[in-house]
């Protein structure tokens, strides 16, 4: 891994994109991953060369389809911008790792309250043609979650979000209406661990963006939530 970095580095130095590219392309994915990473990290450190290397990042990811291993890399906002030019070529947001994840259900699971995606993403669906983007908002992954429900069942965010916020993450919802039994059954499995002994209420930020999202009333969700966990959800 060592010698696939101080070759990217040289390569960087004397500014050869195309022998970068060409070598990069002959990477297994875990060191494709490393490289993104460690261009995303000297991008951090230079102001000044954040440009060039976002857009290094770029032909990259137009080069070879984001690899699987770098999937998880993308889990905040500042990674989602700075890789955002190249995350529209081949398919980047459909690109799922061992778990089914995407990259959307690793950003929206571990995504701050004070820093959160919603905004930036309903700006790219409005604005950039990015199909991928909408077929990843359900996208599965093994635990039957779509990254909206990973961030309703699985981000440790409790407050309300800030209304601008709120109503990007209502208008992606709207991408996503169709819940088969087994996610509905999944998402409200995942919400009742979260709240494991406490007992969740109808002014819960999550309770009332879970019923939004699953379009059920308020108390219909409760009582689904508060059974007995060996009863049927619904």
């Amino acid at each position: 891994m060592q010698s696939a970095i101080e070759q990217l580095n040289s390569r960087l130095q004397h500014h050869q994109l195309k022998e970068l590219i060409a070598d990069y392309q002959s990477l297994s994915g875990v060191l494709q991953a490393a490289q993104l990473q460690h261009i995303y990290q000297l991008a951090c450190s230079s102001e000044v060369k954040y440009l060039f290397l976002q857009n290094v990042a770029a032909h990259l990811l137009e080069a070879c389809p984001l690899p699987s291993e770098a999937v998880a890399l993308i889990d905040d906002i500042d990674k989602l911008s700075f890789f955002t030019p190249g995350l529209k070529f081949q398919n980047a947001f459909c690109v799922t790792d061992n778990q089914g994840n995407t990259l959307l259900h690793h950003l929206f699971t571990q995504c701050q309250v004070d820093n959160l995606p919603f905004n930036y993403l309903r700006s790219l669906m409005l604005f950039e043609s990015n199909e991928s983007l909408g077929k990843a908002l359900k996208t599965l992954n093994k635990q039957q979650l779509t990254p909206i429900g990973c961030f309703i069942a699985q981000n440790s965010t409790t407050q309300m979000l800030a209304k601008h916020e709120f109503s990007a993450l209502l208008a992606m919802m709207e991408v996503d209406q169709s819940h088969s039994p087994s996610a509905v059954s999944a998402l409200i499995h995942t919400l009742k661990q979260f709240y494991g002994a406490n007992q969740p209420t109808s002014s819960d930020s999550k309770v009332l963006l879970c019923a939004a999202y699953l379009q059920v009333p308020t108390a219909q969700l409760l009582n689904a939530l508060n059974q007995v966990k060996r009863k049927p959800a619904y």
